[in-house]
This record gives C-alpha cells, sequence and structure tokens, in this order.
C-alpha cells in the first residue's frame, strides 16, 4: 500500500472507531513520558510551579479575571476539585479535562496546551487524590 493509501486507511479507521456520546465525557488516559518524573509528584514542589507557570495570571489571589478559581489559595483549589468531578473516575477531572483541552471543558489555559511531562504530573496527582502538604 502507497503512504498516502496507508494514511487515508488509518484516518477513516480512526474515524469510524471512535464512540463519543454527545454530552458526556470519556475517560483520559494520559500519555507516557520519557525522562519526566512521574512518581515523586508533590503539590509544592510539581504541582504549584505548573499552575504558576501556567494558570496563575488569571487564576492566583487577587486576580480578578479567572472567574473567582484561585489556585494559588489551596482551600479555593481543593473545593474546585471536589466539585469539579466530570465522571472519568479521576479526582478533579474537571482540571485536568481543562488542561488537556479535551470535547466539552473549557480549554486552559486558552491559547495553548501545557507540555506533555506536566499533563502528566497533574494527572497523577489527581489520580493520587491530589494530596496538598
Amino acid at each position: 500500500m502507497r503512504p498516502k493509501s496507508q494514511l487515508l486507511t488509518l484516518i477513516f479507521l480512526t474515524l469510524i472507531s471512535c464512540t463519543h456520546k454527545a454530552g458526556t465525557v470519556q475517560p483520559i488516559n494520559a500519555p507516557t513520558v520519557i525522562g519526566c518524573d512521574t512518581t515523586n509528584i508533590t503539590y509544592y514542589k510539581t504541582i504549584q510551579p505548573i499552575f504558576r507557570t501556567n494558570c496563575y495570571s488569571c487564576h492566583a489571589t487577587g486576580v480578578t479575571t479567572g472567574g473567582g478559581l484561585d489556585l494559588e489559595d489551596t482551600t479555593s483549589l481543593k473545593n474546585y476539585l471536589k466539585n469539579g468531578f466530570r465522571g472519568d473516575g479521576i479526582y478533579g477531572s474537571k482540571l485536568y479535562h481543562c488542561l488537556l483541552h479535551t470535547p466539552l471543558a473549557q480549554q486552559m489555559p486558552p491559547t495553548y496546551i501545557i507540555d506533555t511531562c506536566s499533563l502528566k504530573q497533574v494527572h497523577n496527582w489527581l489520580l493520587g487524590g491530589a494530596p496538598i502538604k
């Protein structure tokens, strides 16, 4: 099969194999990342710097553009994670869906997707119950 035909076949198979009900969010599996520490994750050492770099410009104490979500304030963050469940088995999954730019989620940050390593770290932190210590 020629490369162009292979590509078209792959696209066709991908399209016909997708099943997504409108209004539901499908489970998310974070990508495997080589050279990324996804085991020694703590809020202050790993997650807070990701939020500081990618989220605090809109979602920090004293900023009024973030729709009331203050990711810098740990109480606000805990409340958001507790109430931000979207039904895919991950505590705080609404946050993860927003970061991943999945359909039906508000895309955050709105102008780019954060790097794969950071996404995997946030994913694992959420799977572990999102401890803030």
